[in-house]
């Protein structure tokens, strides 16, 4: 070392070590020119620092993670990065049950509407090419689109949510009727390219998929090349992105984490969707750890002017950019941390990506079952970084399904009970918990002891619409009609304009 200057000592010291380097060579910035006895004394205290605080975090968040995949089922991978570089990163149950295959950060996850992100990078990019606009409309790139959404509907709107198009509710039906047939991306686009619009353009927000799928369409109408293929030379061969692409069932994908539905206290196998549904909305598939890379371009502008980048993460409506919310996380009475994020939720997968921008951390849960507790441990994930306290509490439904499976019905209804009793909010039940174990026990077909689950919400949530209706819901299904229709009159009696009511009585006339 001698000979050498103070930095290039410090790149030593940080490779030899594996300490963050980023950090230190900032601190070590403003000390470089102090003596050499101050500079090793410096180093010294960087390392034990370092390692004591990145020993100590990750064993907290293994412990409340630990406590996730024990007491909540939680089947999946977290990651957490800083400055783009991995500070954590573990794997929890299976990526396939059948054969005890274990979850890993290098495991390939379904992200389902985290993939936006990417569809917006591109139009963006086209954008900066001078090939697409924000502000024009669909009709410019698909003529025949038909009138007069398409003369009102601008890029901005889709990319935004704020082109009045709907949900997959906006066709009834949507998954049973067309969740498992092919499309052409084509006839998908005009399977909804004239419903109505709920609202105007511009005026309000409303979440569609539908307006996401148009422009994955759009760009392969504009580049004259299919969505993949785009998404490969413009994203993932740049970044190195090796496992990361477009969902194809077909396909065999080498460290492949399958999906699952959780029911009480079981898996099953997630049902099968044809993603020719999903062009550009919710086709993606990839690791935690290339994500990592996508990260890096964008904390680095890699892929797009800097000015342009800012547009993802630009508020419209309701704080959603192009691809990502933005936001506030709360970490207690006082003090909140800002985030760019996104969600995403498919058959048997659930996952949340979230960047906190002022101190460049990245934090990444996936998970191969639905439902998955990815946002309560996000937030745990976030208190620990900031060194606040954690909230964890056991699931309620899974703690009443598990003593439902081995032991007994009552018993389970008189943990509930008891739950509900406790004073401490936070350690309740909600209805949710409710609804949660009876629409399992419907879906297994065991609607009589759905109805006993639902029965307990009325008594515990008297003057909830809801829980009357789901009450109806579960006579209806065991066919008894006079009982359905009771249930779903009291509800209206509570909400006069209860739509869910409204629409159970019209379908049992």
């Amino acid at each position: 070392m001698h000979g050498t200057n103070h930095h290039d000592q410090l790149c030593w010291f940080c490779q030899t070590h594996g300490v963050n380097m980023q950090i230190i060579v900032n601190q070590f910035n403003n000390y470089k020119n102090i003596d050499m006895k101050r500079t090793l004394f410096f180093l010294t205290f960087c390392l034990v620092f370092s390692q004591g605080y990145s020993g100590e975090l990750t064993s907290r968040l293994d412990s409340i993670l630990d406590l996730y995949h024990t007491k909540n089922n939680f089947n999946g991978s977290v990651l957490i990065a800083e400055h783009g570089e991995v500070l954590y990163k573990n794997g929890f149950g299976y990526a396939n049950i059948e054969h005890e295959i274990p979850n890993t950060p290098e495991n390939k996850y379904r992200i389902a509407s985290i993939s936006k992100q990417f569809t917006s990078m591109l139009v963006l990019q086209m954008v900066e090419k001078g090939k697409m606009s924000l502000d024009s409309t669909i009709r410019t790139y698909i003529p025949e689109y038909p009138e007069p959404q398409g003369d009102k509907i601008a890029i901005h709107h889709l990319l935004s949510h704020t082109s009045g198009m709907p949900h997959y509710g906006g066709i009834p039906g949507f998954f049973e009727k067309y969740g498992r047939q092919h499309f052409t991306h084509r006839e998908f686009v005009e399977l909804f390219w004239d419903l109505d619009l709920i609202y105007k353009p511009g005026e309000e927000y409303s979440y569609s998929s539908f307006g996401y799928y148009l422009l994955g369409y759009i760009l392969e109408r504009v580049s004259g090349q299919d969505y993949a293929s785009l998404l490969d030379e413009q994203i993932l061969e740049p970044l190195g992105m090796e496992n990361t692409g477009i969902e194809d069932h077909r396909r065999i994908l080498n460290k492949r984490s399958y999906g699952y539905n959780h029911l009480l206290d079981y898996y099953e196998r997630a049902q099968f969707r044809d993603l020719s549904t999903a062009l550009a909305t919710g086709d993606m598939y990839t690791t935690p750890l290339d994500m990592v890379r996508w990260e890096g371009a964008l904390l680095n502008n890699t892929l797009l002017d800097a000015e342009l980048q800012d547009l993802l993460f630009e508020p419209n409506l309701e704080g959603y950019g192009y691809g990502f919310r933005m936001g506030y996380e709360k970490l207690n009475e006082e003090d909140s941390v800002y985030y760019h994020q996104h969600t995403g939720g498919t058959n048997g997968f659930t996952s949340i990506s979230t960047r906190l921008p002022g101190d460049e951390y990245y934090i990444l849960v996936f998970c191969n079952t639905r439902p998955g507790e990815i946002r309560s441990i996000n937030h745990n994930i976030i208190n620990l970084l900031y060194e606040y306290e954690v909230d964890f509490s056991p699931s309620v439904p899974i703690a009443a399904a598990r003593i439902l499976e081995r032991e007994s019905l009552q018993e389970s209804l008189n943990f509930i009970k008891e739950k509900a009793s406790n004073e401490n909010e936070d350690d309740g039940v909600e209805i949710n918990d409710i609804y949660r174990i009876g629409s399992d026990l419907i879906h297994l077909d065991r609607v009589d002891e759905a109805i006993e689950f639902y029965k307990l919400g009325v008594d515990l949530f008297p003057e909830s619409a809801r829980a009357h209706v789901m009450l109806g819901d579960a006579y209806h299904s065991a066919e008894k009609k006079q009982k359905a229709i009771q249930c779903y009159a009291q509800a209206l009696l509570l909400e006069p304009e209860d739509d869910r009511a409204l629409e159970r009585l019209k379908d049992i006339e």
